[in-house]
């Protein structure tokens, strides 16, 4: 046995020279190398799946913790902690009282928490009596709560977000197929976009230490337009359409003819006039007036500093919203800006503006409900470099702004825009006589009601 021993290890070390042998002990070396491998990376997917199993409770435990928060009342909370330190503090310190009190305290928890099983017997429905009103007028929405579950349904209260307000109605106890309607008024003495919506339903036990809120997804969107006044169409500016008036600006190729002069190299044979070139004894061609299209720019201007009050801004979204809505009614083509949002340290290198629809007029006031006023906007003139560069086909131009707005920055503004376009500026003063002045070449109008933007727009258009 230990020759044989003996020579099982000697043989084995002679053939440890062999090529066999080599080779086993290089297969048997990888094979270790493969055996550590596996138990390093059972180790490893052990260690990922302990870390994905932490994770996932983790997130269980957060989603059930904010569960819990978004049910549980404060008196719930309170109910809770003084269940847990009455029984304890009656148990260890002997009070009966304490441990009476959070066993009581205990049982109004588990019993409240009985409230919140089941569904929702209650269906809500909402409405609106109309989607856009004018400021001012009366708008309504109207709650419709039906009870179609064989159970009862206990009275309850329903919260409606009305804008950043909200709305509480409460609901009496509804029997099965009975239905409760309330009507609810809408905010719309002032301009502005109003979401209404969603509703929502809680069901609470009567101590209230519970509470379990019902969404419904119905969303209202109420725009209130800005108030606006029939103004006259405006005369001022070109009216360039291919049969409208004649510019005094010469052409060579035109509808309207102006005169005949001297053909120079260049000019198109076809505009040759025969007749006087048979009088003369030389070529001459018809020289015409260009004809253009009318296009109405509208500018109002969100610079906060501009306007002394708020109801000068309001004025002044007024006078802008009857101008575009009156330019769109007559067929006119009319661009309508609005100063874009530009930070105080980018106002050297940033320009910024927003064109408003207007398509038709209920798209122009639909997007003037939304304007507010900013210090972070551009001001009136540079808002009016950018348009002016913008709107190169414009024929006549309005800024409108407020009273705290200087005329040399007026004057200035208008400055922007070519010779050949009419500038008028619109200024909203409650405090100024209404009037209509020239200032350079600007036209300002002062308005102190927006009634009169009626008057001293025909009074303009009369001249």
């Amino acid at each position: 046995m230990t020759e044989r021993t003996t020579g099982s290890r000697t043989g084995l070390s002679s053939r440890t020279r062999g090529t066999r042998t080599q080779s086993r002990t290089q297969t048997q070396s990888r094979t270790h190398t493969q055996v550590a491998a596996t138990r390093r990376g059972r180790a490893v997917r052990t260690g990922l799946v302990l870390r994905a199993a932490a994770a996932a409770v983790g997130t269980g435990t957060s989603r059930a913790w904010e569960a819990v928060g978004s049910v549980v009342t404060s008196a719930g909370w309170f109910a809770a902690a003084w269940a847990a330190f009455g029984m304890v503090a009656g148990v260890v310190w002997g009070w009966s009282e304490l441990l009476v009190g959070g066993v009581v305290a205990l049982a109004l928890v588990v019993i409240a928490a009985f409230f919140l099983i089941g569904r929702e017997p209650r269906d809500v429905a909402f409405a609106v009596d109309r989607d856009a009103v004018v400021a001012g007028q009366p708008a309504e929405g109207s709650v419709t709560v039906s009870n179609s579950r064989a159970r009862l349904a206990w009275a309850s209260r329903l919260d409606l977000p009305i804008g950043p307000s909200l709305s509480e109605v409460h609901v009496p106890a509804l029997r099965h197929g009975q239905a409760f309607t309330a009507t609810v008024a809408l905010p719309t003495h002032r301009r502005g976009i109003i979401d209404v919506g969603p509703a929502t339903t809680a069901r609470e036990d009567p101590l209230r230490l519970v509470r379990r809120e019902f969404r419904w997804s119905d969303v209202h969107t109420l725009y209130v337009h800005p108030r606006t006044v029939a103004v006259p169409s405006t005369a001022q500016g070109f009216i360039r359409d291919l049969e409208g008036a004649a510019t005094r600006v010469l052409s060579s190729e035109d509808i309207s003819f102006h005169a005949v002069r001297d053909y120079t190299p260049g000019d198109a044979r076809r505009h040759v006039h025969w007749k006087s070139t048979a009088k003369t004894g030389s070529l001459m061609v018809r020289q015409f007036e260009e004809t253009r299209r009318s296009t109405m720019v509208l500018m109002l201007d969100l610079d906060a500093g501009s306007y002394g009050s708020e109801a000068e801004f309001e004025m002044a979204v007024s006078a802008i919203g009857s101008l575009g809505v009156r330019a769109i009614r007559d067929g006119r083509d009319v661009e309508v800006y609005v100063s874009g949002a530009v930070p105080h340290f980018a106002r050297a290198t940033v320009r910024s503006l927003e064109r408003l629809r207007t398509v038709s007029p209920r798209a122009l006031l639909d997007d003037l409900s939304g304007v507010e006023t900013s210090t972070e906007v551009m001001d009136l003139d540079t808002l009016t470099r950018v348009v002016a560069e913008k709107a190169d086909d414009a024929s006549i131009a309005f800024m409108v702004t407020g009273a705290a707005a200087a005329l040399e920055h007026v004057q200035t503004a208008a400055f922007a825009f070519p010779s050949d376009v009419s500038v008028a500026a619109v200024l909203c003063d409650p405090v100024d006589e209404p009037s209509v002045a020239a200032l350079g070449r600007v036209q300002v109008v002062t308005i102190a009601l927006l009634e009169d933007l009626r008057s001293l727009m025909a009074r303009g258009a009369s001249r």
